[in-house]
């Protein structure tokens, strides 16, 4: 049966909002330290890697902060482990053993409604139990903010020590990626040799006591780059406690002493403030800005962050029947939220803030994957991708320029400042993988679709579009003997073809940018470059199996020829042979739009499932390799959701029903919640197993406004 549109304006959801704080699909939890493949913690601006006992050093990530060695690519920077609390029980020191042997009545929960991480458990060592609580947050509310909390309650009397190291993390082995036309040994085999966080030159540092506790904090470079970080922990406990301090070039650290009690808990909390400036003073800023942090206390900060998180979520993708499908929708979700942050004007690498995996790089990723589903739950996060394509269009001109074409050629792998970035051993890639000036500017077309922002088509859009246009132009050559335009000497978007001529998404999506670029001139009343309609109307796209080109860049085919490619594909996915994380979660939506809900059934689960690792539903790329917190994939997965069973697209209407609803089996009711569509807050709600209203007779059926 298909299913009913039916549009809801500020539809009652009260029920469900008051339940959503207890709604177990907002929460992932493990009973077992081990197996275990990290999550994170992020606000869009700063993140923090999970660990198992939620006390050991984390690799935290920041926004737009790079090193630049020489000889090497740009990397995203990771700063010094501002989470660390260890533990001395007298014998040994709880992180230091890898094995966490002695960890008993285990638990840790990733709260995805609140933003907080959360670990219990006993730990047990020759004869000594110490129940241990630890909780973890990187605040939605303030952007340069974390904070992390431990109280332990010892079953025996005598000494403590509880530990607080501020250092930076060791100088990793680099390798001349700017240079190395071919990689060897190690890192021939493990992409995670070179994938290495960048470092941060340390300048500054100092442990002090404070009439509150203590404070620490340090000042840092980043190399190659202009960068200043200034990190402040401030500290401070339940309890009396000897204070013992120490530090060097390198590393702070601070001990405290205690002569605890048989029962009696302690906590021991620490502000964390990270500044990012071009500018001096990030360090007199960060101290201040943790001693005021410390002061508002624990519960109003966490309040505050939890509170910001709330708002989020009154953006949401529901659906009913389903209870593990909800928790993977919201998981993904909130991977994806914890790398964006409004007015950031900086877009995501394909890891997002979890690692420095592919160096940080952003990649088409960003436009063609994580955009869309964020440009109607959450403009405002989603602006920054288009925005940081708009304020780095003077670099993409200069490169178009380097390599002989007019207009704007945006990188196949961008730094923070547009520059193109790909290391040498795929040099390729760099020069012709150009699929992504066009992925670029179908994103800032939806942009402008979805937001009807007519001064930012004007000021942002326009520039780019006309930019990546001219590209095109200079790009193609013209078949005089068949009367067409093509484009030679491509990397395809299945990347091991190189060298390849006419390459069906890259012509497919050269033709629509060119498009665009036209659509955009006559609503500005601007002049449209004579060449743009004839290459436009004379490009040449071969015909593809490709879900890309059907979805979504909308080309027309027959139900006949769709369902023939899902078939083809589909022994592929039962068998978890289908690759990276991407395009091929497109598959589902092409099944909904020839209205077979079965087959939506077969294709679901093995497109999906088989990528999660557990315990937190962590994405990795493709089914068998280790490059997890792909957020990538997430945002191709909850495109099914918004522009799929829906059967929405965005239009020059808004948001347009293009097909008939249609949604997956068991899934009794799938909700839009307060998506925004041209500065209007909308609930739309698709009902399955009803029966379909009379299109004539369906006063939403033409567009949402």
């Amino acid at each position: 049966m298909v299913a009913r549109w039916i549009f809801a304006l500020g539809l009652s959801l009260t029920c469900r909002d008051v339940a959503q704080a207890d709604d177990p699909s907002f929460v992932l939890q493990t009973d077992n330290p081990q197996p275990y493949t990290a999550a994170y913690l992020g606000n869009g601006a700063i993140s923090v890697v999970t660990a198992p006992l939620g006390t050991e050093p984390a690799r935290s990530f920041l926004a737009g902060a790079y090193d630049h060695s020489a000889g090497d690519v740009p990397r995203i920077a990771s700063a010094p482990a501002w989470n660390e609390v260890d533990i001395n029980n007298g014998f040994r020191w709880l992180n230091a053993d890898l094995t966490h042997s002695g960890i008993e009545h285990y638990r840790q929960a990733l709260d995805m409604y609140n933003g907080l991480l959360h670990t219990t458990y006993i730990w047990s060592d020759r004869g000594k139990n110490i129940q241990i609580d630890a909780e973890e947050f990187v605040s939605r509310d303030r952007a340069q903010l974390a904070a992390t909390r431990v109280t332990v309650t010892p079953e025996f009397a005598g000494e403590l020590t509880i530990r607080f190291p501020l250092r930076n993390w060791p100088p990793p082995r680099r390798y001349q990626l700017e240079k190395i036309q071919k990689l060897e040994g190690e890192a021939a085999k493990n992409q995670w040799a070179i994938w290495y966080p960048g470092r941060l030159d340390v300048t500054a540092l100092d442990v002090e006591r404070t009439s509150r506790g203590l404070l620490m904090s340090l000042g840092a470079t980043a190399p190659g780059y202009r960068n200043r970080l200034g990190e402040a922990i401030a500290i401070d406990w339940t309890g009396a406690a000897e204070v013992e301090l120490h530090k060097d070039t390198e590393s702070a650290e601070a001990q405290l002493h205690l002569n605890v009690k048989r029962g009696e808990s302690y906590t021991f909390t620490k502000f964390a403030f990270l500044v990012i400036s071009d500018a001096s003073g990030a360090t007199q800023a960060a101290k201040q800005s943790a001693i005021i942090a410390r002061q508002a206390g624990w519960h109003a900060l966490l309040g505050a962050s939890e509170a910001a998180w709330h708002a989020l979520w009154d953006s949401d993708l529901l659906v009913e029947g389903n209870p593990d499908l909800q928790r993977s929708i919201h998981s993904m979700l909130f991977y994806l939220l914890g790398s964006m942050r409004e007015r950031l004007d900086l877009s995501t690498p394909p890891m997002g803030l979890s690692s420095a995996g592919y160096y940080g790089h952003i990649f088409w990723d960003a436009d063609t994957f994580m955009f869309p589903p964020l440009v109607i739950l959450h403009p405002e996060l989603a602006r920054p991708m288009v925005a940081f394509r708009s304020r780095t269009r003077e670099a993409a001109r200069r490169n178009a320029q380097r390599n002989g074409y007019k207009g704007a050629m945006f990188p196949w792998e961008a730094g923070p400042d547009g520059a193109e970035t790909t290391p040498r051993f795929a040099f390729q890639n760099a020069s012709s993988e150009n699929h992504v000036n066009g992925d670029i500017a179908v994103a800032a077309w939806q942009y402008w679709l979805a937001t009807g922002d007519r001064n930012w088509l004007e000021q942002d859009a326009w520039p780019l579009l006309r930019d990546t246009a001219d590209f095109w132009t200079s790009r193609v050559k013209y078949n005089a003997e068949r009367h067409r335009y093509e484009i030679s000497n491509l990397v395809a978007v299945k990347e091991s073809d190189i060298g390849v001529s006419n390459d069906p998404y890259t012509n497919a999506v050269a033709k629509k940018n060119i498009e665009f670029a036209i659509e955009a001139a006559r609503e500005l009343n601007f002049e449209v470059h004579p060449k743009w309609r004839e290459v436009a109307a004379q490009m040449y796209v071969p015909e593809s199996d490709s879900p890309m080109l059907w979805y979504s860049l909308d080309l027309p085919y027959s139900p006949q020829r769709v369902r023939a490619a899902i078939q083809t594909m589909l022994p592929h996915a039962e068998q978890h042979d289908t690759g990276a994380m991407m395009g091929t979660e497109f598959y589902p939506i092409l099944a909904a739009q020839i209205g077979d809900r079965p087959l939506i059934g077969q294709l679901l689960n093995p497109l999906f499932t088989p990528y999660l690792r557990p315990p937190f539903q962590v994405i990795a790329e493709t089914p068998d390799n280790q490059n997890v917190n792909f957020i990538t994939g997430a945002g191709a997965f909850l495109q099914q959701f918004v522009f799929g069973y829906t059967g929405l697209r965005l239009s020059n209407k808004g948001l347009e029903r293009k097909f008939d609803p249609v949604l997956p089996p068991g899934v009794q009711k799938l909700i839009l919640k307060n998506v925004t569509i041209r500065n209007k807050r909308k609930t739309l709600v698709f009902a399955a197993n009803a029966r379909p209203e009379k299109k004539d007779n369906n006063p939403h059926r033409p567009g949402v406004n």
